[in-house]
């Protein structure tokens, strides 16, 4: 019987806590009126196809979209803890691709909080946010939260910090830039009995090469497991033999 092998591209990130940052508020470090904000300006945002995991904190997470876990917390570990203020984090302003979206998926959503065009600025009481603090004290940060973009390319994301108890005035903007990738794209083709495929990897990203014979349960191939990414193309080899059917995906993960 002739084999028919489909290509199936999926990416996502695994279950895991590697690509978790954190942007601190606390008080400016030139100014103790003010609210400051330190942490990464850089996210690698990949693609979660629909159904697909993402993240132990983000079992519910629908997918469709590029996501990324950077959590804003109040903890005082690289600014001084912002005693008796109350931040929160207000959405400035967000530019890239054209007609793309930038959301916020608050704990637990299966749909996004808030979403607003590429373009758009804040004015008047058009200004979304979300709490930096775990409890009344202003304190600690909440998992369970993501941003996401609809379309792949890079965008720049303003955000400040903002007083709820008006103890401090408010933050300096702070602007992140979220980069979301393009899918790889996997060639294959049949030689010798096998399988061959290539891919152009990424540097500091990991690639697991997955099998099914139904579209709908995939199994890791063990030995095209825990590749790491060189930024440069990689070839796999997988047998086709006693195999009527095989459909062959990529994860790529942190």
């Amino acid at each position: 019987m002739k084999k028919l092998l489909l290509l199936a591209l999926a990416l996502f990130t695994v279950p895991a806590l590697a690509a978790h940052d954190h942007i601190e508020v606390g008080i400016d470090p030139l100014d103790a009126n003010r609210l400051g904000l330190s942490g990464p300006g850089y996210q690698t945002a990949l693609y979660v196809p629909k159904g697909e995991p993402f993240s132990a904190y983000l079992p519910q997470f629908p997918g469709g979209c590029y996501p990324d876990e950077l959590t804003f917390a109040s903890e005082g570990d690289v600014l001084d803890f912002a005693s008796g203020s109350l931040p929160k984090i207000e959405l400035v302003s967000v530019t890239g691709p054209a007609v793309a979206h930038f959301s916020f998926w608050e704990v637990g959503a299966t749909t996004p909080t808030w979403t607003r065009p590429v373009g758009w600025t804040a004015s008047g009481t058009d200004r979304p946010s979300l709490l930096a603090y775990q409890d009344g004290t202003g304190y600690g940060h909440i998992h369970g939260r993501a941003f996401s973009v609809d379309t792949p390319g890079m965008y720049q994301v303003v955000f400040r910090a903002v007083d709820n108890a008006s103890v401090r005035t408010p933050s300096q903007n702070k602007t992140v830039t979220f980069n979301a990738l393009v899918t790889p794209q996997l060639s294959i083709r049949i030689q010798g009995g096998n399988a061959k495929l290539a891919f152009t990897s990424r540097i500091n990203l990991t690639y697991d090469l997955q099998v099914s014979t139904d579209l709908i349960t995939w199994t890791n191939i063990w030995a095209q497991s825990f590749i790491d990414g060189t930024g440069s193309v990689i070839e796999l080899s997988d047998s086709l033999a006693n195999r009527p059917r095989v459909f062959y995906r990529l994860v790529e993960y942190y």
